[in-house]
């Protein structure tokens, strides 16, 4: 599998969602097909309002057939680097739910795990 992995994807480019300017234009990109946003909303964005704005950057380089694949908690308040304590986005599923709707997002498969890991 890692071999077809490696072969399917094309690049994987540096972004930063806290910008409007996400992706540095000078990289003259077509939106994606494909996009995987793992444990990176809810570090970005700390509230529902935030993370509209967030949804609606990435959505902005989405193709309008495109699939976002998303990976992140629920009813997390803090995680950290270190010693160093940084907020999360503390939210529930119907909020997030809620958000998604509100940017036309489509949930087309939703998996909860409970406490796999203690990475926080």
């Amino acid at each position: 599998i890692a071999d077809r992995v490696r072969s399917s994807v094309a690049d994987v480019i540096p972004c930063d969602l806290s910008k409007d300017a996400v992706i540095p234009a000078e990289l003259s990109l077509k939106p994606f097909d494909v996009m995987i946003c793992s444990l990176v909303w809810d570090v970005v964005a700390v509230n529902a309002a935030q993370l509209e704005v967030v949804i609606r950057r990435c959505l902005a380089w989405l193709s309008p057939k495109g699939v976002l694949v998303v990976q992140g908690s629920l009813h997390e308040e803090w995680y950290t680097v270190g010693s160093a304590l940084f907020p999360v986005l503390n939210i529930d599923k119907e909020t997030l739910f809620s958000v998604f709707d509100k940017c036309g997002l489509k949930v087309e498969k939703w998996e909860t795990r409970t406490k796999c890991s203690t990475h926080y």
